[in-house]
């Protein structure tokens, strides 16, 4: 195993951490009570901005929070990256079962995969029960049955609750057409970990997914 490997992928997981927390301060704020979120509107209802609220600050915070969460997307590739170099290293294979979804199996056996323990699964709070053919969830690889564990920065861990990451998720989506979302889930059983990129857009069915996710109980 590669001692600079290791250190670069323990690196990398403190600023994963350190983003995921500013994401979860900045969204705080940003959703407290009188607060317009990430995406509401800045002005009343007669087009004049809100008198309510500190304009400049909610500005500040929402560019933090869109640079956040483009940080913690390029983060995670590295740390992908760096996943790849120990495996290589240690001369573990990583089972593959599309471009768009890299797979691990769970709960591995050798010294490497140890380190590998350190990237936690967060507890899922979604089953995915409808997956639309020929939209954009498919073409990510989502499928009926999967169990969400992270959306993007949205996960039970960071945002501490279902309504709040279903909330969340509602703000994200409209904000990231055209752009791809990570999407960490669990599938099958044994579960096995899988990461797919979906980029929410325009299709000819409804939404800008083509997928359900059900709360888990």
């Amino acid at each position: 195993m590669d001692p600079a490997a290791v250190e670069e992928f323990r690196k990398l997981e403190q600023e994963k951490n350190r983003l995921e927390g500013e994401i979860k301060t900045l969204y705080e704020y940003l959703t407290e009570d009188g607060m317009p979120g990430v995406s509401g509107p800045l002005v009343d209802d007669e087009g004049f901005p809100r008198g309510d609220i500190d304009l400049y600050a909610v500005r500040q915070a929402r560019n933090k929070y869109v640079c956040a969460q483009t940080d913690h997307i390029e983060v995670m590739k590295k740390i992908e990256q760096a996943i790849a170099a120990i495996h290589a290293s240690a001369k573990v294979d990583v089972p593959r079962e599309r471009p768009a979804a890299k797979m691990e199996e769970d709960l591995p056996e050798n010294d490497s995969d140890n380190v590998f323990l350190q990237v936690k699964l967060t507890t899922p709070f979604a089953t995915i029960d409808e997956v639309s053919e020929a939209s954009p969830a498919a073409a990510a690889g989502l499928r009926v049955g999967d169990q969400v564990c992270r959306f993007g920065a949205v996960s039970m861990q960071d945002t501490g609750d279902l309504n709040a990451c279903f909330n969340a998720i509602r703000e994200l989506v409209p904000q990231s057409v055209g752009t791809p979302i990570k999407v960490l889930v669990l599938r099958g059983e044994p579960p096995v970990r899988a990461e797919l990129e979906l980029v929410p857009q325009q299709w000819s069915g409804r939404g800008l997914l083509g997928c359900h996710m059900a709360p888990k109980p």
